[in-house]
């Protein structure tokens, strides 16, 4: 009994040193992303069923053509970008950028729209978030440009083949310790044995799923971009080119006429739709003033009949002292 717990122990030991072996080949500066969460797709699969399919890296380091058009072929790169648009159009706009999005084999992660309220004349904002294929991202990006008024624009490109490729490395240690504690389990006899085993193979199991799904979610972020897109409805678009002086003051003189006639058009809806509510305050303001103004007379009358009554008195008194 004794000899077969040393050797089990042994045999974890050797088990502990390929996982570190395999971890230390991998690329040291990122030796402690595998622990970080990774937010994305992370579906949970069968373990029996990825654990027998391989996860195999495309990674492989190609050199750039003279024209630079090769130089991200082979890597692991996520495309990320951001649009800020006007549009006159906002319904037709929203349609049309879903639409393209599909024809491209792409979705719409999430939409929002939302008012502004009355104080900007009911217009509209959106936020769309959108995964478009890597491959046809620059395509649907310059079709966007068609439907509204693009005015700015973020991309960015992170390049994730070093994470990748170190998550690859930590996976192929876990799983070569977990066929050897399979073999060693299956010449496991004593019960202690069994359940030490079965407790590192819970272990193994965990972090086999754990690196697969983390593989899984970079497949996904690489093969499809992210364009995060805001939305804003407007009756005139921002110009973007560059005008001349006498451009810039006609335009200027242009948008003042319409400010003017937005505001009188605000102010318009606003007075008649809330007619009735002003014509409530207005029936009781005036009965609040006409109970003043009476209550107002009525006090100045009766000051007046006082002061006119002591006046009679007064004369009454000086006429008496006359006399006597």
């Amino acid at each position: 009994m004794k000899n077969r717990t040393v050797v089990l122990l042994i045999a974890l030991i050797l088990c502990a040193s390929l996982t570190a072996l395999g971890c230390s080949k991998s690329y040291e500066p990122h030796s402690s992303y595998s622990d970080a969460p990774i937010h994305g797709e992370n579906a949970k699969v069968d373990f029996e069923s990825s654990f027998n399919s391989d996860v195999h890296s495309t990674y492989a380091p190609s050199s750039a053509s003279d024209d630079g058009k090769d130089v991200l072929e082979g890597r692991k790169v996520i495309r990320n970008a951001d649009l800020n648009v006007q549009t006159k159009e906002f319904d037709a706009f929203i349609a049309a950028v879903t639409d393209r999005a599909i024809s491209y084999g792409g979705y719409v992660q999430s939409s929002n729209v939302n008012s502004r309220g009355m104080y900007y004349g009911g217009m509209r904002y959106a936020n769309m978030v959108l995964r478009i294929p890597s491959d046809k991202l620059d395509s649907f990006l310059r079709e966007v440009d068609g439907l509204g008024n693009v005015i700015s624009r973020t991309e960015n490109a992170d390049d994730v083949t070093e994470q990748y490729v170190d998550i690859e490395a930590r996976l192929s240690a876990v799983r070569t310790e977990y066929q050897t504690l399979l073999d060693l389990l299956s010449k496991a006899e004593s019960l202690e044995d069994i359940i030490t085993l079965q407790d590192r193979l819970s272990t193994v199991r965990y972090q086999i799923e754990s690196y697969e799904g983390k593989l899984r979610n970079y497949d996904s972020l690489v093969s499809f971009g992210t364009v995060t897109i805001d939305v804003s409805e407007v009756e005139r678009e921002t110009s973007v080119d560059k005008e001349s002086f006498g451009q810039e003051v006609s335009r200027k003189f242009k948008e003042s006429l319409e400010d003017v006639g937005s505001g009188f058009r605000t102010f318009a809806v606003w007075f008649i739709g809330n007619l009735p509510a002003i014509l409530i305050w207005a029936v009781i303001f005036a009965v609040i003033i006409i109970v003043i103004v009476r209550i107002t007379k009525r006090s100045r009358r009766k000051a007046e009949e006082r002061k006119a009554k002591k006046g009679v008195k007064t004369v009454s008194a000086q006429i008496d002292t006359e006399n006597n």
